[in-house]
């Protein structure tokens, strides 16, 4: 639950990062489609501030900047997730003998799992009730497309989780050591 080592902030470090193949892959995916909404966001807060400021307000940039953050939260959380940066208050935890510390990080992680198949469940019911409506100032855009991010993010954070609990299982299968 520690946030592990510090190879694991450099996101081209991905020998750091414990996983292969289609894993690793989308974890990059998820790293540079979060960066772009985060930059995105930022020059349409810039872009409607500056409009503001010479009297020519564009609404629909803060429209477009709410769905590029929302996204950027629910992917970023996973990339966080994945990196082992998740803010956690392991005091007691670190304590325990690494037997029972494995298990109480498997328990963690199955009661993560079941959290976010519910958040799956309940986002993907609120973008459905989201369909019927669309932004101010983008009426094209449905709401749905700033909702969905809520249970796409906790699907790859799902995914995340049971790699590793997988990852657990396997350590404690190979010998008990520490996770990768």
């Amino acid at each position: 639950m520690s946030s592990g080592s510090d190879d694991r902030e450099d996101p081209a470090n991905d020998a750091a990062l414990p996983g292969s193949g289609f894993f690793l892959l989308l974890g990059r995916v998820e790293l540079r489609f979060a960066q772009l909404c985060v930059v995105l966001m930022t020059a349409l807060v810039l872009t409607s501030a500056l409009a503001r400021t010479f009297g020519e307000p564009m609404n629909w940039t803060v429209d477009l900047a709410t769905f590029t953050f929302a996204w950027a939260v629910f992917v970023g959380a996973d990339v966080a997730w994945r990196r082992d940066r998740m803010v956690s208050i392991d005091v007691l935890v670190d304590r325990l003998p690494d037997g029972p510390r494995a298990w109480v990080r498997l328990l963690s992680y199955v009661i993560i799992a079941v959290f976010l198949v519910v958040l799956a469940y309940t986002g993907t019911r609120l973008a459905d009730d989201a369909s019927d409506r669309s932004f101010d100032g983008v009426p094209w855009l449905s709401y749905t497309w700033v909702t969905i991010a809520v249970p796409i993010g906790a699907l790859l954070m799902l995914y995340t989780t049971v790699h590793k609990i997988r990852g657990e299982i396997r350590a404690r299968r190979d010998g008990g050591e520490e996770p990768a």
